[in-house]
């Protein structure tokens, strides 16, 4: 029989703490998992103004711990997201309440993720919102610096048009400092958000760089999003480890690059792009070259490759940046174009000489409700993080918007109630039954390169009723665990397979004379009984708590 939960006692999962936005997770996955696609999309929208974006773009630290884990591969949690945002629609608009107009002006500066999310939120509370950007478009680098093969621009539009119709004014290819100046703005705004972002290439020192043929990455990411072509043809070169240099890759062999070779300090393991991301480069013919230092750009006036040494370490023994090489073991790699993408940086020449804003070491000094030193001039994303996620860019604007909403006269609380309450929930049985991870369809590495239509196609109906099932609805179904103090004899057995954080050291010892472990919390414990066949004492019982 089901067994009944009641909403006044679930606990903040584990998904759900890791979201920087704090969305709740489980509970738009039951949504899903029952049809309910609109009520799915009014539990995003309670804490994501972009969320087509993140079913596409975000790095899903929900996933990282989800705590399926403890019997197998997380839940797709972004795929679910993708089917939700899919098949939902705009019921959510109709529970949006709308604040009478405060008389309020405020000035956002950027209008990537971070910008948006501020605009969105200051607009819904009643104030007049207008968001500058050095772009025709907005969105920032979602738009210039994320692929359409990720992210389509159509997909990125549904979001930005949603948060543009509350009201807000956008004025595009505007540049603060040239076109405008920052103290017009704090004479004309009553609060001002500067979110510009890190919108170019870092600079590297390599010999020969300023040739042509040498491009730097964000750039030219950015260029092929203003339809820039590049007629690329025969072998590239691409310098850098991280997303946006497997970016960079990719966009290369679109534009119809026959080989192009990476080359980065890191080994494979340090690469700071994600895995699946290296995978599918790979997967479209991109060779990954381990541990390699860019020296000298070959050629004349015009670049025919890049000579590299060996890297042999890059961090040191402090874990500080530090890379250490031989210089006597070199390679060369012969190219038509050499593209360096090892690193974004913000231009923040247009708050020099302003009092109260700290932009020493390329970034804007805040508190932790995103304000600077002065009272009236907030700012978030990457001008304050550096480079940095969309979902991490959301949350600064979150609450960089209840701050300046307080500042301007509200009460500072930007939370909303879109979906229909969820009071009570009924969940079946408790049943180990483990099952494998539908993971969405991609497109084929063959059909990739034809252009740049999206390479994700999400999972199949069939494939989303069984990947919600796989959810343990972990912030409704609670376990006790109780750990024998006396008994334990220090193994570390439970602490190794729990990973979900219920075991920790004690503070003192038993009796027997060992430091034993305790139950630190049983709050996300799932029920996988690992710690209690581990444990070699007996000394562990689990047990779920049953309403």
């Amino acid at each position: 029989m089901d067994g009944k939960y009641v909403r006044s006692e679930f606990i903040v999962p584990r998904c759900t703490d890791a979201c920087p936005a704090g969305v709740d997770v489980p509970r738009y996955i039951r949504a899903v998992k029952d049809g309910k696609y609109d009520e799915a999309v009014s539990v995003l929208r309670e804490k994501l103004p972009l969320p087509t974006v993140c079913a596409d773009a975000c790095f899903a630290p929900c996933e990282d711990v989800c705590a399926y884990k403890q019997f197998g591969d997380p839940i797709a949690i972004r795929a679910i997201k993708r089917a939700a945002v899919d098949m939902g629609g705009d019921a959510w608009k109709s529970a949006r309440k709308s604040a009478a107009k405060t008389g309020k002006r405020a000035a956002v500066v950027g209008a990537g993720p971070a910008g948006l999310t501020v605009a969105y939120y200051l607009a819904g509370k009643g104030h007049d919102v207008t968001l500058f950007d050095a772009f025709p478009k907005p969105g920032g680098a979602m738009r210039y610096g994320i692929p359409n093969y990720r992210l389509p621009e159509e997909r990125l539009d549904k979001d930005i048009n949603d948060i543009l119709e509350q009201g807000i004014t956008f004025k595009g290819e505007t540049v603060i400092g040239k076109d405008v100046t920052l103290d017009e703005l704090k004479k004309n705004f009553d609060a001002l958000f500067l979110a510009s972002g890190a919108n170019g290439s870092t600079r590297i020192p390599v010999e020969g760089s300023e040739k042509k043929g040498v491009l730097w990455g964000w750039d030219f990411l950015k260029d092929v999003a203003l339809g820039e072509t590049f007629g690329m043809a025969g072998d590239v070169v691409v310098v850098g480890g991280g997303n946006v240099a497997i970016d960079v890759a990719l966009t290369a062999r679109r534009l119809g690059a026959k080989n192009v070779g990476l080359f980065c300090l890191e080994g494979r393991e340090e690469m700071p792009a994600h895995a699946w991301e290296i995978a599918r480069a790979e997967e479209e013919g991109v060779v990954i070259h381990n541990g390699w230092g860019p020296v000298e750009v070959i050629g004349d006036k015009t670049a025919t490759g890049l000579r590299f040494q060996k890297c042999l370490s890059v961090f040191d023994n402090t874990c500080i940046f530090n890379p250490e090489f031989d210089a006597e073991t070199t390679e060369k790699a012969n190219a038509s174009a050499v593209i360096l993408a090892v690193g974004q940086t913000a231009d923040l020449g247009y708050v020099e000489g302003q009092t109260g804003i700290d932009a020493a070491n390329g970034r804007i000094a805040v508190s932790d409700t995103q304000v600077t030193s002065d009272a009236a001039v907030f700012a978030g994303g990457d001008v304050v993080s550096g480079p940095d996620s969309i979902i991490n860019a959301i949350m600064q604007g979150r609450k960089a918007a209840g701050a300046m909403d307080s500042y301007l006269g509200g009460d500072g609380d930007i939370n909303e109630i879109l979906a229909t309450p969820e009071d009570e929930i009924s969940l079946p049985p408790f049943l180990m039954d483990v099952k494998p991870r539908n993971e969405m369809g991609i497109l084929k590495p063959w059909a990739r390169l034809n252009g740049f239509d999206q390479v994700e196609t999400g999972l199949s109906d069939q494939d989303v009723k069984v990947e919600t099932g796989r959810c343990l609805n972990c912030d409704a179904r609670k376990f006790e665990v109780v750990l024998n103090i006396e008994n334990c004899k220090e193994c570390g057995y439970c602490v190794e397979t729990c990973g979900v954080d219920t075991f920790g050291p004690a503070e003192t010892f038993n009796t027997k004379g060992y430091r034993p472990a305790e139950v630190k919390s049983s709050d996300w414990c799932v029920g996988c009984f690992k710690c209690y066949f581990s444990c070699p004492d007996f000394a562990i019982d689990v047990a779920e708590v049953i309403a």
